[in-house]
């Protein structure tokens, strides 16, 4: 036997002579064999944290309807993976020209506190203008890993320079069809080496932020919409009691006083007066006989005006119905007379509406905006429209029976559009989009309604947790869009088979979801998960790719209990987890109770 250091010696003379013949033959040594697998491992688990990080933003972009939580979770994120100094979201403005959002940016600490990109800094770029949008309406990205290796022109590279940037990766952002954006990525310090992997993540993360970007859109319009049709409903109700107060009253003092204290409540104006003309002044004098006003301003009631400009060259144009709309006194063209009267009340924007009584000009129907201008909306316009024919009615105008009876079918058509608007606006909270089922947020409240009903009635409540085995493999292979729907058909098939009120399908996350079972005790629930199972393998969802067989299946975690005091939704929720790991661990396609 030889020593120790002998076999040390041995075996570093064969490894410089197995160095020596792969040399001498063309072959890559050992040494070169082992730096080639230790950098391929290193692409592998590159891509495998991209997909990861990928999954994790379209999740988070999917869960989350606020648009500025998207995009500064989604900059924070990819900043972080592509191990840049920057990311930022730069916007298109209608004449392609834009500016740098400073709400969707992320930057490294060294970065983040210089500014560069982060005051909603305008940057117009004339080609970007000239070609509304150049190459990025083509869905291009645009790649740069040196700007002073690029061949750019001398005005790019000032401009580049302006905010620090010496290499960057750029991707469009689309809503639907439209060019909306672009996702840019920055290094400032030193030129950056892209890789392909990276470009690929970059576009995936910028189609996505399309969608969050439509999402968010469609959510607003859809808040707007509702919050219009609650106005009209007060406006509306507005009419309906002031008609109501004109068949039980002729007391004009109790029908000034609710008229303009609830119009101007309603409008969110500054001053709304009732201004009567003087008998017998020809229009030249009066006085506001009625008002509501904040108490920043100063009240008009009962001054007395004076005004000859009024009588002389607009008395006869109220009288035939016209209404005066200033958005912005300092550019409305008036005669000087008729400014200074305004400025005097501290007018900035204002309507006026002629109040008649039969065929003559009774007084007006003021409302005021006194702390700024104000771009008057057409609805508000006509609402004031209808208040002052209405208040004509009280004055001595025969009764509008029509009138009202068509303003009331409007009413219960905009509460129903109201309930409409409120009932999708609910949905939108608490379903997930994509399978149609209650999201997250849903199950967490029922979750814990639960368990506290369960508690009181001394009853035993069920937890279903499953997943798809094997899905991430049957989404690389078939795409993401093969996977949202699979996604969707399994939700659908499971939805049939949980049917009664009580119970809840929930998707969980990713392509884990939940089933809540009141009143179900152990067996019941394991019944409920063979169903499950059952009605997922009658869909026959084929996986070419799959490690078991070709259908797609799913592996399934059972709790059951009677709830206690010191039971909480944590444990419930753990003890299926804990479950459906180990239905996992037995092969998968099965389904485990959980036993403490």
């Amino acid at each position: 036997m030889f020593p120790v250091s002998h076999h040390r010696l041995f075996s570093s003379l064969w490894s410089v002579l197995a160095d020596f013949a792969c040399r001498a033959g063309g072959m890559p040594t050992p040494q070169t064999l082992q730096t080639q697998i230790h950098e391929q491992n290193l692409q592998v688990q590159l891509r495998d944290e991209q997909q990861r990080a990928l999954d994790r933003v379209i999740s988070k972009i999917r869960a989350s309807l606020d648009l500025e939580t998207i995009f500064r979770t989604t900059t924070k994120e990819t900043c972080k993976l592509l191990r840049v100094e920057r990311v930022a979201v730069y916007r298109f403005f209608e004449n392609w020209g834009g500016e740098f959002v400073s709400d969707f940016e992320f930057a490294e600490p060294g970065w983040n506190d210089l500014g560069f990109l982060g005051q909603n800094t305008v940057w117009n770029d004339t080609y970007l203008q000239e070609h509304q949008g150049g190459r990025y309406q083509s869905n291009h990205t645009l790649v740069v890993a040196d700007v002073y290796a690029a061949g750019l022109s001398q005005c790019h590279l000032d401009i580049l320079a302006q905010f620090h940037i010496r290499a960057y990766a750029t991707a469009p952002i689309f809503i639907g069809h439209k060019l909306w954006g672009v996702l840019a990525a920055y290094q400032h310090s030193q030129p950056y080496d892209w890789q392909e992997q990276q470009i690929k993540f970059l576009t995936n993360v910028a189609t996505h932020l399309g969608f969050a970007v439509k999402q968010s859109e469609l959510l607003a319009q859809t808040q707007q919409k509702a919050e219009e049709l609650q106005e009209t409903y007060e406006r509306q109700q507005l009419l309906f009691n002031l008609v109501s107060e004109i068949r039980e009253t002729l007391d004009l003092d109790i029908l000034f006083k609710t008229m303009v204290r609830e119009t101007r409540k309603i409008l969110k104006v500054d001053r709304v007066g009732i201004f009567q003309f003087a008998p017998d002044s020809n229009y030249h004098s009066g006085q506001f006989v009625a008002e509501h006003v904040l108490p920043a301003y100063d009240s008009a009631l009962a001054t007395a005006v004076y005004d000859h400009c009024f009588s002389e060259k607009y008395a006869m144009q109220y009288e035939q119905g016209r209404m005066q709309v200033i958005a912005d006194l300092d550019t409305a063209e008036l005669q000087e007379c008729h400014r200074r009267l305004l400025k005097l009340f501290q007018i900035k924007a204002q309507i006026i509406t002629p109040l008649m009584k039969g065929e003559r000009l009774w007084g007006l129907l003021c409302v005021h905006q006194c702390c700024q201008p104000r771009q008057w909306k057409e609805t508000e316009i006509q609402f004031i429209k209808q208040l002052a024919a209405q208040f004509s009615v009280a004055l001595g105008q025969a009764e509008l029976v029509a009138q009202y009876r068509l303003q009331a079918t409007e009413l219960d058509k905009a509460m129903q559009e109201l309930r409409q608007s409120n009932f999708k606006l609910e949905q939108l909270t608490i379903i997930d989009p994509l399978t149609q089922v209650a999201n997250r947020r849903r199950f967490n409240e029922v979750l814990d309604k639960e368990v506290k009903h369960q508690h009181r009635t001394d009853s035993y409540l069920s937890l279903i947790l499953f997943d798809i085995d094997y899905f991430k493999a049957y989404n690389d292979y078939h795409g993401h869009l093969a996977g949202d729907a699979c996604l969707s058909k399994i939700a659908k098939a499971v939805q049939s088979v949980v049917k009664r009120p009580t119970d809840l399908l929930a998707r969980y996350g990713g392509e884990e979801f939940a089933v809540i079972l009141p009143d179900t005790n152990a067996s019941g629930a394991i019944q409920v998960a063979r169903e499950i199972q059952m009605a997922v393998s009658n869909l026959q969802i084929t996986c070419d790719h799959s490690h078991e067989g070709n259908g797609v299946t799913i592996s399934l975690g059972i709790t059951s209990q009677i709830p206690t005091p010191d039971l909480s939704v944590e444990t419930l929720i753990a003890e299926a987890d804990k479950a459906l790991y180990q239905a996992k661990e037995q092969g998968r396609n099965t389904w485990v109770l959980y036993a403490a």
